[in-house]
């Protein structure tokens, strides 16, 4: 971002131009989106989308720093003592659950998740792993620390896949969440087998 909002005004502008880009690149993908279709979403001129954001990419970038900011706060107590003595399945559905709310209360995720799958060189967070370690860890305790590393990461790539998934699926996202509890619920179960 350019420039910070720092009045009122300039922060309603701001957020107008944020929840029309995120509405935009949900409806037609952020590379299609362009910075005038923004603008005239957001009910501004498009010398004010560019005071703010020197580019589109500028404007991906700070969408996606809020859906990871958003998303750590979500998802960080899915890993916390008292959640983990719950069964694996009531966490993962929990996850799904939590997953879902995050992408319909988020404008632009949709089109972000599908533009981020599209990138070849795209991993998912690995700053995640220490968390997913802890939640094997809870269902498969006798891995050894390498074997649940590999798991974490696994489980990551694999999570990573089937979210993107989901939320390209538009109106069938809540049946590819489904599938995605599946996938997932049986991951756990074989890393549980193998303990």
């Amino acid at each position: 971002m350019r420039r910070p909002a720092r009045q009122q005004r300039s922060q309603a502008t701001l957020e107008r131009i944020l929840q029309a880009a995120g509405h935009s690149f949900d409806e037609v993908g952020a590379d299609a989106s362009t910075m005038d279709a923004i603008a005239e979403r957001a009910g501004t001129s498009i010398g004010s989308v560019y005071r703010f954001f020197k580019d589109k990419d500028a404007l991906v970038i700070t969408l996606m720093g809020r859906w990871r900011e958003r998303a750590a706060e979500v998802f960080m107590g899915l890993h916390s003592d008292e959640r983990l003595t719950a069964d694996a399945e009531e966490v993962l559905a929990d996850f799904i659950e939590r997953f879902a709310t995050l992408v319909a209360e988020t404008p632009g995720a949709r089109g972000l998740l599908a533009s981020t799958i599209n990138a070849a060189d795209t991993l998912p967070d690995q700053s995640w792993t220490p968390h997913v370690e802890r939640f094997i860890a809870r269902y498969a305790p006798n891995l050894p620390p390498a074997r649940r590393r590999a798991a974490a990461q696994t489980y990551q790539t694999i999570t990573f896949a089937l979210m993107v998934d989901a939320a390209r699926a538009g109106p069938a996202m809540r049946k590819r969440l489904v599938e995605a509890h599946s996938v997932l619920t049986g991951y756990i179960r074989q890393l549980a087998l193998e303990s």
